[in-house]
């Protein structure tokens, strides 16, 4: 399977969130991959902004599967947290977008 192939097919159906430009000549760098997980750097040809992405590929069996609820435990009964949703990536890109200082000073000890 051609990766970035894959990737430059579906990025056409997207549009830059900082520009509005289409996402089909983006840049699309793969840093890593392993089994069914890729980390790619996806920039966009208008206004360069970028963007790290983590890939997860699914087979046909896993896809039926991601049907049914994600359990909160693992297969050792340890708890998993739930995956980051996509509202969750975009109220992170804000608040880094609006914040100027080091990034020290976003992270609290709980």
């Amino acid at each position: 399977m051609d990766l970035v192939k894959l990737l430059r097919s579906q990025a056409r159906r997207y549009r830059c969130v900082q520009c509005g430009e289409s996402m089909a000549e983006c840049g699309i760098n793969v840093l890593a991959q392993q089994d069914n997980r890729a980390l790619v750097r996806v920039t966009c040809s208008s206004c360069n902004d970028e963007n790290l992405l983590q890939i997860i590929f699914q087979t046909e069996g896993e896809a039926s599967e991601a049907a049914l609820p994600a359990a909160d435990v693992d297969e050792g009964g340890e708890r998993v947290d739930a995956p980051i949703s996509g509202d969750e990536i975009l109220e992170l890109h804000e608040l880094l977008a609006g914040h100027a200082g080091p990034l020290t000073e976003l992270l609290v000890r709980r």
